[in-house]
This record gives structure tokens, sequence and C-alpha cells, in this order.
């Protein structure tokens, strides 16, 4: 198993590394498991007024990212920490370079600090690099809150949000082998948003909350269904809600160590149409979030 984990050195990393950390410590097959870290210095940095030449600037970046992952006791953690130039004539940035350093092994996880803390906080939430990751999905891609810290990390499953769907077997069949891995157990959680008519006097009394009880019960046998069929074996967990909310939610109460989904895949026009649950849960979750290609 390998990870590949995106150093930006300002105070964004900090969860990132952490969680890095938390994988070192709880893989059961650690002699089996590679996680590098990777600093890009953006080519804009080398045209500074000023600026010190290219080499000095490399060294020092790989001094910085070497501190900021001892200042965090993980160094051991961590097989490599490296520092890479993004030159614009061979790649287009940072985004650029964590795509091909995924793609040069099989990889198992891209893992990124977001911008934002917490569940709470300012307008910019993952920021430009996790944003355009999300969208490219070169290997699973997991975007860590920037104020995580190992204790935050709960002793439960690890939650996976399933459609009834492929997309949904490949997200539950990694998270059932991530889960084996690390020596927790899965959740398949399947979430039903019928929405709530507010307002609508003319429906009769109760009848809404009937149409629920029967989506209930109809969601229910279909998701065990698909479980057997697809030859999973985690238990499930049917949700009524807001989508990215209610998965949240369950992840809170179940205690839950990440939260998995999947991506639709989703073009720059559908996404000003349709929002993309997998980056509405990394900008708002409270634990690492992983979007899985």
């Amino acid at each position: 198993m390998r990870w590949v984990v995106g150093l930006d050195l300002r105070p964004h990393s900090h969860g990132a590394i952490n969680f890095a950390q938390w994988l070192r410590a709880h893989d059961q097959q650690p002699a089996q498991l590679r996680i590098d870290g990777l600093h890009v210095v953006e080519a804009r940095m080398f045209k500074l007024p000023g600026g010190k030449s290219r080499a000095e600037v490399v060294g020092e970046a790989l001094r910085a990212a070497r501190v900021a992952v001892a200042v965090r006791d993980a160094s051991e953690a961590f097989s490599s920490v490296n520092v890479v130039e993004s030159i614009p004539t061979v790649d287009g940035g940072v985004v650029d370079v964590l795509t091909n350093a995924a793609g040069l092994w099989i990889t198992d996880g891209i893992i990124l600090g977001r911008r934002g803390a917490g569940e709470h906080g300012g307008l910019i939430r993952l920021g430009k690099v996790a944003r355009n990751l999300l969208r490219r999905l070169p290997a699973p891609t997991f975007i860590v809150p920037p104020d995580l810290e190992l204790n935050h990390i709960g002793p439960g499953p690890i939650v996976c949000a399933v459609e009834l769907d492929e997309r949904g077997v490949a997200v539950a069949r990694y998270g059932e082998r991530l889960a084996r891995r690390l020596g927790r157990s899965a959740r398949l959680v399947h979430v039903i948003d019928s929405g709530d008519p507010i307002g609508l006097q003319y429906l009769p009394e109760g009848s809404w909350d009937d149409l629920h009880a029967r989506q209930r019960d109809e969601a229910q046998s279909k998701i065990v269904e698909w479980r057997d069929q697809a030859g999973l074996t985690a238990y499930t967990l049917l949700a009524q809600g807001q989508t990215v909310p209610r998965l949240v939610s369950a992840a809170r109460e179940l205690d839950a160590c990440m939260l998995l989904c999947g991506s639709r895949r989703l073009s720059t026009v559908e996404r000003f149409w349709i929002s993309s649950v997998g980056s509405s849960l990394a900008a708002a979750a409270h634990l690492p979030v992983g979007v899985i290609p």
C-alpha cells in the first residue's frame, strides 16, 4: 500500500501529516506500507525579485518540508520527504505534479490538507489545489481538515457512502480492503433524500410520513440485496435526509475514523448545476474524506 502526502508547508498540512502518521500506526502490514511526502515548488517562486538561485530555493524548501514533518513527530511515519519543481513547459502546476507522482506506482491514496478548519470557518473551504485534484482524481484522494489531531480520529468504522450501483460497489470494496489493513470495520451508508414539502397544506395529514416509511422499507431491502449480489460483507446503514449533512452526522454517531464516497465525474458545466457530493463532504466534514474514482 502506497500513499502520497501533498505537503503545503503552511498550516494546511498539519492535519494531512497527522493522518499519515495515524495510517502508519494502524496499518496491519507496516513492512508493505510506503508513505511519501511531496512538496511542490511552483515555477513562479524562482522569478521573485531579488530571489535566490533555483538550487537555494529547492534546498531550503526540502529542509522546510522535513521540519514540517518533524515538528508533528511524524518523521518515522514517512518513507521519504522530497521536493519537486513545477516547470511550466513540463506540467501545469501542483495538481499535475501530484497526478504524475500518483501515476508512477500504484497509489492507494493521495492525502492533502484543505484550507478551512473543522466544520465551520471561512468562505474558502477546500483551496484551489484540493478542488482541482478532486476533479481529476488520478487516485483515491483524501482531503483532511488542517486542524485534525490524532485524538480527533474516532475508534469507529470506515464509513462508506454508497449509491446502489457499480460506483457504490467500487467505494465499498475499497473501504473493506482499507478496513482490513487498518484493523477496522467498514459500514455501508446509503442516504435517501425524498425532500420535505414544507408549507403544503393541501396534502393529507400524515401522507408524507407514510411515503417516507414506504421508501425506507423499500430501500432497506434493496441495500441488503445490492450488498449480497456484490459479494460485500460490511454491515449496512440506511439514513434519510439531506445527503451531505446526514452522512456527516452518521459519521459522528458511529465515531468513524474516515468517510469515503464515490465521484460522478461531473463536467465543469454539470458542476454549475449539480453539486458534487464528494467535494461538499470534503469541504464540510470534521474527519478525513476520501473520494474514490
